[in-house]
């Protein structure tokens, strides 16, 4: 159902906004077509606050026009008096006034609460996203609630506007399935206008100004490229958060030059991982790397730890596919390091993420090493994860845990002679290949069964004697599984 404002003035509730969102009439182009559409779900509250400028105009309404008329879209214009004005010091006002807009979202019922201020000399609205905080996800793209996008005052909505929707899309953190869907029809087309408004960014516009859309451009590309096939959502993504960076002063606003990096980390890995490119997770370690110069344990606890979290993936999977391990034994510190943030009673789902990561990269650097204290730490490792990634809620990831656990049991067996280390290695194989046989997953599948036949082999019952086969790196072949949050 399309459901446009009420015209209730009442505060807190809807003023009315024009419809016509330029993504609900331009054809789609290349995202729709690599994407397409998916089903409606249930509304997107998206709240505006007042934008006054010193001459008292509020430009709140020129916001809303941009959401409203979209379907499943439900926009309202707060009354409520916002901290940021145009007198007062906006550094100084600015932690305030995100608790303030962080405070409107359960208060109106809002996905997304989009406020800021019209600094003098009156020309620029500063625009920033308050959403529900990713508390147990680490989606790529995390806007930061201090990072604003930049637009002129009068901004056409047919145009730069579109850039302000595909950012509040990106800004939302959904706990529904249907309100997920619901915005998943909205995207492709979204981007495909911001596309085009980035291409036609004013040639006036500040180096800064444009460091900020090229900035917000990235996060929603990064945000949604999970989404789409291939590499080339990802490679956009990449070349505007090198734009942005390049615009963006560290010593002006450290921890947004730090989401940037750590934002462009993310792509990198994912463009890494989808063309197996080396130089490429090269270029997401050392984007890691530079946004944990700024963020610490003490003052940025969540943002240190994913960060920490995702370059100890890169290093994992580089030294992986070099043989080396170096990068193993620093993937092994990181990953005990983010233990210490990461709880399994208030983010189980990435203290889960990152045990197993723990338990894969012990796994194969007790194998390069041959110990088998680092082995049986793998074990328990994924013994702990899998207290987490339950087969009924999370089946493919206790599979893959499962597979994990299983590869360091196997390796364990043929170190010690103990073949109740193999009993154990077969039944973790076998419940991993139960899952992915179920989900029709069948190259895990097919590597399940070869695990399992390699594990049969070795005890008495089996076919006796190993082969040469058995010294090869087969067990790694199970362990690419890094998971992917929506």
């Amino acid at each position: 159902m399309t459901d446009t404002p009420n015209h209730s003035d009442q505060p807190g509730e809807n003023r009315p906004a024009e419809a016509g969102s330029q993504a609900s009439r331009k054809k789609g182009g290349f995202f729709s077509r690599l994407f397409g559409k998916a089903a409606r779900g249930d509304e997107l509250g998206i709240a505006v606050s007042s934008f006054v400028d010193a001459g008292g105009a509020d430009h709140a309404r020129a916001i809303a026009q941009v959401f409203s008329g979209l379907t499943g879209v439900r926009v309202q214009i707060l009354r409520e008096k916002p901290i940021l004005t145009p007198d007062s010091e906006r550094a100084d006002h600015l932690p305030q006034a995100c608790a303030q807009a962080m405070n409107w979202i359960g208060k109106f019922d809002a996905d997304l609460v989009i406020w800021g201020d019209v600094p003098p000399p009156g020309t620029t609205l500063f625009i920033h996203f308050a959403a529900p905080p990713p508390i147990d996800a680490d989606p790529a793209g995390t806007i930061s609630p201090f990072q604003p996008l930049t637009l002129p005052v009068g901004f056409d909505p047919q145009d730069l506007g579109a850039l302000l929707l595909a950012t509040g899309l990106a800004a939302m953190n959904l706990e529904t399935d249907a309100k997920r869907q619901n915005r998943r029809a909205l995207v492709a087309e979204a981007l495909e206008h911001a596309a085009e408004a980035v291409e036609r960014i004013p040639s006036d516009f500040t180096t800064r100004e444009q460091a900020a859309i090229q900035a917000m451009f990235a996060n929603s590309l990064a945000s949604f490229g999970h989404l789409f096939p291939g590499t080339e959502v990802y490679h956009r993504a990449s070349l505007a958060y090198a734009k942005a960076i390049k615009g963006t002063m560290r010593s002006d606003s450290p921890t947004n030059w730090a989401y940037l990096q750590r934002n462009l980390g993310t792509v990198l890995q994912a463009l890494g991982e989808r063309t197996d490119d080396i130089d490429t997770l090269e270029r997401a370690v050392e984007a890691y790397r530079a946004a944990l110069e700024v963020f610490t344990r003490e003052a940025t606890p969540f943002p240190w730890a994913t960060t920490q979290n995702r370059l100890g993936q890169v290093l994992y999977r580089i030294d992986s596919k070099t043989g080396e391990t170096r990068g193993l034994k620093e993937a092994l510190t990181i990953y005990q390091a983010a233990l210490k943030v990461l709880s399994k009673k208030s983010t189980p789902l990435l203290w889960g993420e990152t045990m197993n990561n723990l338990g894969q990269a012990a796994q194969v650097l007790g194998r390069e090493l041959s110990n088998e204290d680092v082995l049986s730490r793998a074990v328990e490792a994924c013994k702990q994860a899998l207290t987490v990634r339950k087969r009924d809620t999370q089946p493919t990831l206790w599979a893959a845990t499962q597979n994990n656990m299983g590869s360091a049991l196997f390796l364990l067996g043929r170190m010690t002679g103990n073949d109740t280390y193999y009993e154990q290695a077969l039944n973790a194989f076998m419940g991993a290949r139960e899952v992915y046989d179920s989900l029709g997953l069948t190259r895990m599948v097919e590597i399940t069964e070869k695990n399992i036949a390699h594990a049969e082999e070795r005890l008495p019952e089996g076919a006796g004697k190993s082969t040469a086969k058995d010294a090869s790196m087969w067990w790694l072949e199970g362990d690419d599984d890094t998971p992917t949050n929506v």
